[in-house]
């Protein structure tokens, strides 16, 4: 048992290095904001503004969180019907 736990924390350790050494951001909380529904992000604003349904997603980075919008579709025509679970942030 004590074996499992150590890898389990091994295992939860690397992960959290790879993901903040490789600046990718994992999902961890996904918001459908529905048209005309007041919900504040930093950096968009207030959605209501926009008169379209949004997703609001949450990401990890290792370090801190982080907020990006998409529009919401539900045949991802014009628009995503989920956040992407993975998110790989290009540094130029």
């Amino acid at each position: 048992m004590k074996s499992l736990i150590i890898m389990l924390v091994v295992f939860v350790l690397a992960t959290w290095g790879y993901i903040l050494v490789t600046d990718t951001r994992v999902l961890i909380e996904e918001i459908t904001v529905e048209a005309g529904q007041p919900y504040v992000v930093d950096g968009y604003g207030d959605l209501r503004r926009y008169n379209r349904t949004s997703l609001a997603c949450k990401y990890f980075n290792g370090r801190k969180v982080f907020q990006t919008v998409y529009w919401y579709s539900q045949n991802n025509y014009g628009g995503r019907d989920s956040c992407p679970f993975i998110k790989k942030v290009e540094i130029f």
